[in-house]
């Protein structure tokens, strides 16, 4: 009973709820990612993925959220005079601690991802900073990893890089940290803007996930080399600065037209696009 208790209150404190862009929208940038593996990177991926695509490994870090991303451990350069007041009570035997996996990232008024978890003493979420940590772990060990270790780094890599760019995965410190959890109204309902982001957002779409893929993989070989052109955190700013769109049209209160899914398709174009361009030249890279 008191494990359960202490993972509800985790959870809620952590925002497990969040998912982003859910499983539609991970597996179309994991289907883009794919058309653009290089020979050598697609060969790797298969064989380490147990002969999956990877799309089939794109939402499982949320759907294992509680097994792959919660550390057995608090983060050490955390202190725990920097933690929440839960974080430091309870017995730590209990195999559930602050996770060092973040599913966001963190920016500052520059537009700017953190190059660490840790501000100042304080944890800061920062997937961007977990793909680079996972991404050199897997350019120097993937041949002699424990295979399922390898496929869940590679399974993290895949699902962080898309939650980087979902505008309501972007912490905007100090303006704005709600992270789209805030009440509005769309079709006669009332809804949270992060839960639309989840699923509303995709209204009117056709078909799945190969369909999707299919819409927004549209850019020429020079405009992908564009997109791809620095690193995860060169990434990370661009999907920050884009996605303040979202909060520039939509307020807390606001009654959401019914086309917006329609209005901002340009954005969720764009945003599935880029991460699928972007995860398969993280892996291209791992697996040169």
């Amino acid at each position: 009973m008191k494990r359960t208790i202490l993972i509800l209150v985790a959870a809620t404190a952590m925002g497990w709820n969040a998912c982003a862009w859910n499983d539609l929208g991970h597996a179309t940038i994991a289907e883009v990612a794919q058309r653009h593996l290089t020979p050598k990177a697609a060969k790797a991926v298969a064989g380490y993925l147990d002969g999956m695509k990877l799309a089939s490994v794109a939402s499982d870090a949320d759907k294992y959220r509680a097994y792959w991303t919660v550390d057995l451990g608090f983060i050490p350069t955390n202190p725990d005079d920097a933690r929440v007041a839960f974080l430091t009570d309870f017995d730590r035997t209990q195999p559930l601690n602050i996770s060092p996996w973040s599913h966001s990232i963190t920016v500052d008024e520059n537009m700017n991802p953190y190059p660490t978890d840790n501000l100042d003493g304080a944890y800061i979420n920062n997937d961007c900073y977990y793909v680079k940590i996972l991404s050199e772990k897997l350019r120097r060990e993937a041949a002699t990893m424990d295979p399922v270790e390898r496929k869940r780094a590679i399974s993290l890599i895949v699902h962080f890089i898309g939650d980087m760019h979902c505008p309501v995965h972007i912490v905007y410190l100090p303006s704005n940290t709600a992270k789209g959890h805030f009440d509005v109204t769309y079709k006669g309902r009332r809804t949270n803007y992060h839960s639309f982001w989840d699923s509303s957002v995709y209204g009117g779409l056709p078909g799945g996930f190969l369909e999707l893929a299919y819409l927004v993989d549209s850019k020429s070989k020079k405009e992908i080399r564009e997109i791809t052109a620095g690193d995860v955190y060169d990434w990370a700013k661009d999907s920050a600065t884009r996605s303040l769109e979202a909060y520039e049209l939509v307020k807390p209160g606001d009654v959401i037209p019914d086309t917006f899914p329609y209005d901002v398709r340009p954005l969720l174009y764009s945003q599935l696009r880029n991460a699928g361009y972007r995860l398969a030249a993280v892996l291209n890279d791992i697996f040169r």
